[in-house]
């Protein structure tokens, strides 16, 4: 009896220092792993503790809350950071066919009448600024750049920023190398890699015409949520054409998913397009966007009346 009443003890002891480390990943970063994902939150969390030859959950706490930078570490091994090349390709080709030539005209006509106007405003009116949230290992930025250089007619008469942020620093260092190995290429048009990556025998690297258009920068949605600034932005943030966010809902509660959709919905310029993952539709929660009406994809507009976009 004694024995059994150890054993109780200790898987007690776990369970509760298991909780304690699954609420300190909630407030640091709002990723909720519920009943149904607690088998593979333990599985990752042994990993760690394997890594770092701790015994068990108890110990890693008290290291956890000793050692602040173990955080990142910990949010880093709890994102599964799948993503290829021209995911959800229905999204880039509405991007390239529909949402691309709708903004061309539009600034097209802006910039006619700018120049009527002292001064003129064609610097301002020709930028074209995309936010990747939840960027993983580049695959999607990247992917978004290929699909802006070939949509846009004359692609050098815009100012293009795609800023790429990600929770995982060692999924930043990968997309920053620009290296793919031939596997993750597939999905790729050959003619694409052609022409923007330079082949090796094992793989390619992204071209310097695509680095040029693309910002990694270390993005914690939780943060965002909370209307805080990414490190070391102080002013333009917000406005954005385009905003992907897919496959990232996913992974936080109901009531953070609203607050997700609405802070979204905020770095929206109005008239900007929204993409979210394929499981992730919008219907469920409140906000001022439209779904775009016979696109073969989730794609949402915010409305052209809605006040301009919120910057943090």
């Amino acid at each position: 009896m004694q024995n059994g009443g150890n054993t109780a003890y200790r898987e007690g002891a776990a369970d509760l220092y298991l909780e304690r480390i699954r609420e300190r990943v909630f407030e640091k970063s709002r990723l909720y792993f519920g009943p149904r994902k607690l088998a593979l939150f333990r599985q990752r969390l042994e990993t760690r503790l394997a890594q770092l030859e701790l015994p068990d959950f108890c110990s890693y706490y008290n290291h956890l809350e000793q050692t602040p930078n173990e955080y990142a570490a910990l949010l880093d091994l709890m994102t599964i950071n799948e993503t290829f090349f021209f995911r959800n390709p229905d999204q880039f080709r509405h991007l390239r066919l529909v949402a691309l030539p709708e903004l061309e005209l539009v600034r097209g006509r802006e910039l006619m009448r700018s120049w009527g106007e002292a001064g003129g405003a064609g610097d301002k009116v020709m930028k074209l600024r995309v936010l990747c949230a939840g960027c993983s290992t580049g695959e999607e930025p990247y992917t978004v750049a290929m699909t802006l250089l070939e949509g846009l007619r004359y692609p050098k008469a815009w100012d293009i920023e795609v800023v790429a942020g990600d929770i995982s620093q060692s999924c930043l260092d990968i997309a920053r190398e620009g290296y793919y190995e031939n596997d993750r290429l597939q999905h790729i048009p050959p003619h694409l890699v052609r022409k923007y990556f330079t082949v090796t025998p094992t793989g390619a690297f992204v071209s310097e015409e695509l680095r040029a258009l693309v910002r990694f920068m270390p993005l914690n949605l939780n943060q965002l949520m909370e209307g805080e600034l990414p490190p070391g932005m102080t002013t333009g943030w917000g406005g954005f054409d385009l905003v992907f966010c897919r496959n990232v809902m996913i992974y936080f509660s109901p009531s953070c998913q609203q607050l997700l959709v609405g802070t979204l919905s905020r770095l929206l310029a109005p008239g900007g397009h929204l993409f979210t993952g394929d499981a992730e539709p919008l219907h469920l929660f409140s906000h001022d966007l439209a779904a775009v009406p016979d696109a073969s994809c989730l794609v949402y507009r915010k409305l052209e009346n809605a006040e301009h976009a919120f910057a943090l």
